[in-house]
């Protein structure tokens, strides 16, 4: 349940950002169409890699990097950004990672999480 939420948000939250920075472009849906297929697969072969990766106990820089790099480029180069579009998108990705992460800590899923500890909310809650 855990990996699918985060796959889901994951999904949702890549597509918004390149739908905001290609929002002069795309208004026929055919197109839209392809923009959603490509990042629904990027956003699912980026979360099945880290699964299996910390899976197999691989340190964070090894697990981490691949994904974080597919996410920020494969966009960039896939959709033929301008330059501001890129600019743009790589600027919503650099502070959606920190967010996000902390979002997933909040709700008491850490395993994504490698450089800090964020308590859960649970975590949080006075102990009675």
């Amino acid at each position: 349940m855990e990996f699918s939420s985060l796959t889901i948000v994951s999904v949702i939250v890549i597509i918004l950002m390149v739908r905001f920075s290609l929002r002069q472009r795309y208004p026929n849906p055919t197109k839209q169409l392809m923009v959603l297929l490509v990042l629904s697969l990027l956003a699912i072969v980026c979360m099945a890699w880290e699964r299996y990766t910390t899976g197999f106990g691989l340190p964070w820089w090894i697990y981490y990097p691949v994904p974080l790099l597919l996410t920020l480029l494969f966009p960039i180069f896939w959709f033929r950004m301008k330059r501001s579009e890129a600019l743009t998108y790589f600027l919503l990705t650099i502070l959606a990672a920190p967010v996000s992460h902390i979002l997933y800590s909040l709700l008491g899923w850490k395993e994504f999480m490698p450089f800090i500890q964020v308590p859960s909310l649970l975590e949080m809650l006075p102990k009675v």
